[in-house]
Order: C-alpha cells, then structure tokens, then sequence
C-alpha cells in the first residue's frame, strides 16, 4: 500500500470503489483477497459507502451505485470550458459526423469530460478516459500553449530536451508546429486504428485551458477529409467557444 498519502482510509476507500467497478460486483471475501485488506476493514468501507448512498447491494454482493453521476454532474458543471463548449461540441460531432469531445488538463493528463456522437461504441473514446497529454491530439494542443516549463512539469522527464531522453526535442518541435498552426493530429499513434484532429480553447492570455476534437475510424479520417474538412470544423469551433469561455 502506499503510505504517501496523507488520510490512508480515504485512499482504502478509493480502492474499494475501484476495485468493485473493475468487477461490476463482489462480495466482501472477494474484495478483501483482491485488495490484500482484511474483511472487517472492506466490510467497514462497504457499509459506509452503502449507507451514504454510494454503493448498492444484493444479498451479498455489492456494486457502484448511480450517485457518483450526480457527483461527476456537478462537478463537470464546475469546469467553464464544459459550460462554454458543450453545444458547440454538439454541433461539432453532427457536422463532422464523427465523435467530437472536450478534453481538459487534470493531473498532468487529457482528461475527456464530455464525448458526443459515439452512441454506437464504434470508437473507443469515453467520458472520463484520461491519457498523457503527449500522446493525445488534444493534450498537445493544450501543452503547445501552455509555458515551456509548466509543459516539462506536466510531462516530466519525456520532455527534458538535453538529449537524455531522445523524445524529449522531438516533442518540443513537435509543439512548436502545433502552436503556430493553432491544430494537432494523432495519426494511430496508440494503433487503435483511429486518427484525431484537436484545437486549443484559448484565454485572452494565449493560455488553453482545453482543447476541442473530433475522432474517428482511419479509413474515414484521411486525406483532405482530415487535413481540411474535419480540421476546419474543429478550428471554427475551438474560436467560437474561446470566446465565450470567460
């Protein structure tokens, strides 16, 4: 277990809650050899997540219950470039005909807080789904506007361009096109046979505090279809919501 964090039962909670969700359910037995706990402490953990409403049970079994939306409602509603950008997003994913999506910077990651136009599965991007910033199309539009030393932060040791890590200048350059083209491309990158196009949402500052995209299926987003339709699309929405974000 790792003892950095400052409230350990908070950390134990997080788990059960992770651990039930990776299982759709389980018992207490199962939950404690998975998490190497005892099964008075899941049990604990258990009873007060089911009495705050957090968790369900049947019989024996427990799952996450349906509160955590609320909570993640909320808290989306917090974030003003998802106030801003979410009937542009809308718009987005029905004129490009492809998945549209808002992605934000939370803990060093590109975080999607809201995908539209997927309600067949056919790509696999969902809310929530968090990757590092600089293997996303969006994460990069959002890191080649963001300061040189905050992006190393956020990137940490693949983005030292001191020749240690041979990554580190290609990512720097590679931010630097996308900054002066105000567009970033990932071109099957992960090989899950989809290609992205994103734009940053940008403050008055030049700082993005999001970024917008569409995804799709490689056979469709190619060619001039990508490189000029669909980014088009995506630039033309990116400005209209900078300039309501604030």
């Amino acid at each position: 277990m790792d003892e950095s964090y400052p409230v350990q039962s908070t950390a134990t909670t997080i788990r059960v809650v992770e651990a039930l969700l990776d299982r759709g359910q389980a018992g207490v037995t199962e939950l404690a050899r998975a998490l190497d706990l005892s099964k008075g402490a899941v049990h604990n953990h258990l009873q007060t997540l089911y009495r705050l409403g957090f968790v369900v049970r049947d019989g024996r079994q427990y799952r996450v219950g349906s509160r955590f939306l609320d909570l993640a409602a909320r808290a989306r509603e917090n974030v003003p470039a998802y106030r801003a950008a979410r009937g542009e997003v809308t718009r987005l994913a029905r004129s490009s005909g492809e998945v549209a999506a808002l992605v934000v910077e939370e803990h060093g990651t590109a975080t999607y807080i809201l995908v539209t136009g997927n309600e067949d599965g056919e790509v696999d991007v969902r809310e929530g789904e968090r990757s590092p910033l600089h293997t996303d199309a969006a994460g990069k539009a959002i890191l080649a506007h963001r300061p040189e030393d905050e992006v190393r932060e956020l990137v940490g040791a693949r983005a030292e361009p001191d020749g240690a890590s041979a990554e580190g200048p290609a990512l720097f350059e590679e931010l630097r096109t996308v900054r002066e083209q105000s567009v970033a491309f990932d071109r099957e990158k992960q090989a899950d046979g989809t290609r992205s196009v994103a734009a940053p949402l940008t403050t008055d500052d030049g700082r993005a505090v999001g970024a917008v995209c569409v995804v799709g299926p490689a056979d469709r987003m190619s060619g001039k279809r990508l490189e000029e339709d669909v980014t088009g699309l995506v630039v033309s929405s990116a400005k209209s919501i900078s300039v309501d974000l604030f």
